[in-house]
């Protein structure tokens, strides 16, 4: 388990209320889940998963609710993970592209 100081967890928090953004100073754990491309971060007490830069899951106050939450295989699941590699995918190629 990693702690560290970050002043944003993901590319995608430019999307969060900055009620929710904080100061910078929050401290952030990032626990892995193993076997499985999935981690859960919690900050201030509030956890959640993620894939890479994406989160997948509603905020919790229970880390392991959340863990179990991951570990299940579902089609919801499976369907985020796809539509999650699709949009890298088109983000990589269109990087790509700009750079021709």
């Amino acid at each position: 388990m990693e702690k560290s100081k970050l002043k944003q967890l993901q590319p995608n928090a430019k999307k969060v209320n900055n009620k929710d953004s904080g100061d910078g100073n929050q401290t952030i754990t990032r626990k892995e889940i193993k076997d499985s491309p999935f981690h859960v971060i919690t900050i201030d007490g509030e956890s959640f998963g993620v894939m890479g830069d994406y989160r997948l899951t509603e905020k919790s106050a229970d880390e392991s609710e959340v863990i179990k939450e991951l570990e299940k295989i579902t089609w919801n699941r499976i369907v985020q993970v796809v539509m999650l590699l699709e949009e890298v995918r088109t983000k990589l190629n269109n990087k790509i592209n700009e750079k021709l």
